[in-house]
């Protein structure tokens, strides 16, 4: 059984690395007998995560970059304990985040003398472009990789795009993320729900511009036009910033009394609102070089038998298969979200089947498929 040094990005928060790299961790024990090296302030939460594994702490993995002294140090105290720490023999190291992980694991394989595998997840696969120290330290982590995984082909083509001169010695490979979304709602739940007589569209997701809702409030002021019984309820994390406060305005402008900003919420109340919704949208934009790497809250709507409006934007692609389980048009355009939203509000055959074929389509992206894959792609490397 080959044995597998994982680093791990920060755990401490709810977030898309914490849940890529629990399961990944939890289903890919099949095949690997996985080591797990995690930073000082995470160690405790790795350890209550995998009770049975051996966790090795390391100063840091993710939090520190070398645009600051204070990143300096930090990575520097842990390329001195990589150096004179002992460390077990294994036969790949994998980085579970693209970097400053990927830096970390990058210095952990050379000291075991084994390939090196890094996963890019979106935006932290390239951003560094732009951060001179941290493009010249990524750029060496790439070149040495001999195995650069991707979330998504979005997520993948914005690697080429950045930092392909970097990639020629390593083998690519897209593993599309898994869920267990479908593992709390029943198939026959799902396949049969009942919908809303008030036409209810749901996002989920922290309030931000390059989360798009202020392009999906802008779509629901067209939609209300032909549909003036229709309701917007938008969760997710926000603050009082700007962006915020210019929704809240719009929202007054408009006269939109259906909208309800409703924050943060319970799981048992976002259970509850998916359950009620006549349909999800979130149209994420690409700003600078920040983007979504994939959209795993698009197979929780599809956990639920509903079918989704999004944009073509990263990785999103990946996760919303166009014209089967949602309609996906280009970030930013208002009019086409809100069509492609009248699309599926007024016709509810065509709601009912994109989103049971949204469910089905989250159900075959399971983490166990996910490790499989992850499993072949270390084999092609270590053979």
């Amino acid at each position: 059984m080959l044995r597998v040094a994982y680093v791990l990005p920060t755990l401490l928060r709810p977030s898309g690395w914490r849940t890529y790299a629990v399961a990944l961790l939890r289903s890919i024990q099949e095949y690997v007998e996985p080591m797990i090296f995690a930073s000082a302030a995470d160690a405790e939460e790795a350890r209550s995560l995998f009770p049975q594994k051996q966790v090795y702490v390391l100063p840091v993995t993710q939090s520190a970059a070398l645009t600051s002294l204070r990143g300096q140090l930090a990575l520097l105290r842990c390329y001195r304990a990589i150096s004179s720490n002992a460390i077990p023999k294994v036969d790949l190291v994998h980085s579970l985040e693209a970097y400053p992980t990927g830096l970390v694991g990058s210095w952990l394989s050379r000291r075991l003398g084994c390939p090196h595998a890094l996963t890019a997840h979106g935006t932290y696969g390239v951003v560094w472009h732009d951060l001179f120290l941290d493009r010249l330290a990524y750029r060496r982590v790439l070149r040495h990789a001999s195995l650069v995984l991707s979330v998504s082909q979005g997520t993948e083509t914005m690697l080429r795009r950045y930092f392909g001169s970097d990639l020629a010695g390593a083998r690519l490979r897209v593993i599309l993320n898994g869920n267990d979304f479908t593992k709390r709602v029943p198939q026959q739940q799902a396949l049969e729900r009942s919908w809303p007589e008030v036409p209810t569209m749901l996002s989920v997701g922290d309030i931000k511009p390059r989360k798009g809702q202020h392009h999906s409030l802008a779509a629901f002021a067209l939609v209300k036009k032909d549909l003036p019984q229709a309701r917007y309820w938008i969760v997710g994390k926000y603050q009082n910033n700007e962006y915020y406060l210019n929704m809240q305005r719009y929202v007054a402008e408009n006269d939109l009394k259906d909208v309800s900003f409703l924050g943060t919420v319970s799981d048992d109340e976002l259970d509850r609102l998916y359950r009620l919704a006549s349909l999800f949208v979130l149209t994420p934009q690409q700003e600078g070089l920040s983007f979504e790497g994939f959209g795993l809250v698009y197979l929780e709507a599809g956990a639920y038998g509903l079918p989704v409006v999004a944009t073509r934007s990263g990785g999103v692609a990946d996760a919303v298969k166009d014209g089967h389980t949602g309609l996906l048009v280009e970030p930013g355009d208002v009019e086409g979200i809100a069509a492609a939203l009248l699309r599926l509000l007024t016709n509810p055959d065509l709601l009912r089947r994109m989103g049971r074929e949204n469910r089905l389509w989250a159900e075959s992206l399971t983490w166990e498929r996910n490790a499989a894959e992850h499993y072949q792609a270390y084999q092609e490397v270590c053979q």
